[in-house]
């Protein structure tokens, strides 16, 4: 079952985060998509619950040297 969860990200210094977190993210199992606007601070993943969970996602960047909460906030703008 797919779930989509709305994230900041915190901590981006340049263009190139946001696609790094997206990379990272992705080879995650059971992440179908992923997001994230380097202005906005702002993302998005849809992911399988039945693979992996939020926790996973947010340890991974994290990781990365990034904060990220889960936020209540629409999708990001592109």
């Amino acid at each position: 079952m797919n779930e989509t969860i709305y994230l900041e990200v915190i901590g981006m210094h340049c263009q190139d985060c946001p696609k790094k977190v997206e990379r990272s993210v992705s080879k995650l199992d059971g992440v179908s998509q992923v997001k994230v606007n380097y202005e906005t601070e702002n993302g998005y993943v849809t992911y399988n619950k039945e693979l992996t969970d939020i926790s996973d996602i947010m340890h991974r960047i994290n990781k990365m040297g990034f904060e990220a909460k889960v936020s209540k906030e629409a999708p990001i703008k592109n």
